[in-house]
């Protein structure tokens, strides 16, 4: 007849698989039990995505889509900003407004404040222009009269060149009269990072 002897003394019994189920079941019984910290966690996810992503571009959260949007739309008329000159008209307040038309219908405004050391850049979207436009026709127009000494100085600038340094950096040589400069646009913000006169024909 076959024995059946005891398991051998000092053998530890395999609960790696009974501790982890036992850890899911636990899971889902405190997820089921507090279903509204639950929703909170997964609801919070999104908003922690979004915050990470505008501390990375260095912009604040409740501005991270409009500063998505800017950069979609520098990469959507990159070859625009090229082509076309850009006419910038200082005003008798020496604060200088220069405006970029695209075929895609969307606009690229260019500002200077008369103490600022560079302008900064803005795009205002073909759909923008429409609801604008819309929104104007539906409220009376105010009556204007314009200035009679409203002096202004055009300024013409062309890009030369321009390249992606990284995602969201974008270098320009821009020719403003015999001269020329470079810059470097937070695509995201608009700003100039960096802005420095050179030679029209040195290495870009």
């Amino acid at each position: 007849m076959r024995n059946h002897s005891p398991a051998a003394a000092g053998t530890v019994p395999d609960t790696s698989k009974t501790s982890a189920s036992t850890s899911a079941t636990r899971w889902w019984q405190w997820m089921l039990l507090y279903p509204s910290l639950a929703v909170t966690i997964v609801t919070a996810v999104p908003s922690w995505i979004d915050h990470v992503q505008a501390m990375k571009i260095g912009v604040s959260s409740r501005d991270l889509a409009q500063a998505q949007e800017q950069r979609r739309l520098w990469e959507a008329n990159l070859e625009c900003a090229q082509v076309q000159e850009i006419q910038r008209i200082r005003t008798n307040h020496n604060a200088e407004v220069g405006a970029r038309v695209c075929p895609t219908g969307d606009v690229l405004l260019q500002m200077k404040q008369p103490d600022a050391e560079r302008a900064s850049f803005h795009w205002v979207s073909a759909k923008t222009i429409e609801q604008r436009q819309v929104s104007a026709l539906l409220r009376p127009a105010p009556a204007y009269a314009a200035p009679r000494d409203m002096g202004v100085t055009q300024v013409s600038q062309s890009v030369v060149s321009q390249r992606w340094l990284r995602p969201g950096l974008l270098k320009q040589r821009v020719r403003q009269g015999a001269g020329c400069f470079d810059l470097v646009i937070n695509t995201y913000t608009g700003s100039v990072v960096r802005q420095s006169p050179v030679v029209c024909t040195a290495t870009f």
